[in-house]
């Protein structure tokens, strides 16, 4: 499914010929957060479940994710501590794509993204999403922790 969000939201940020339509424009963007966010709950998921589960194990914690609660650990990763640097640019690009996906969903205004500024952020999703995959499998275990669960 992430694989195919970015090639929709390709797809859609190539739409139509000359101007694009906002609404193209705008679902793009919202299309590329969401492969990001897939593909943070899908890391969740296989890390604390593990991928040959029933679906009705796995769902939950796949699910278990939330936006704001994502940011808020993406915040608070120090970048000198082992993965941290790798980590941080992840969140910093999951936080830049949640601020885009807000504007592109509600701001009444004129979109005030290019088509190229559009390629490029989905650009910096797919980016993102190799990242994730690419952290060590101890980074992710930690992550995912994080992301499911509340700190007391």
């Amino acid at each position: 499914m992430i694989d195919d969000l970015l090639a929709l939201a390709d797809d859609l940020a190539k739409r139509e010929t000359g101007r694009p339509k906002q609404a193209s424009l705008r679902r793009a963007v919202g299309t590329a957060y969401y492969a990001v966010f897939h593909a943070l709950a899908k890391m969740c998921a296989d890390q604390l479940v593990g991928t040959t589960k029933p679906w009705d194990v796995y769902t939950p914690i796949y699910r278990a994710i939330n936006h704001a609660a994502a940011r808020k650990v993406f915040s608070s990763v120090r970048k000198d501590h082992g993965d941290g640097a790798a980590v941080a640019a992840i969140g910093v690009t999951f936080s830049s794509l949640h601020e885009k996906r807000l504007e592109a969903d509600y701001d009444p205004e004129p979109f005030s993204h290019t088509r190229q500024e559009v390629k490029d952020l989905i650009q910096e999703a797919r980016n993102a999403i190799e990242a994730i995959n690419s952290l060590p499998p101890e980074t992710k275990l930690r992550l995912a922790v994080q992301f499911v669960t509340k700190t007391r």
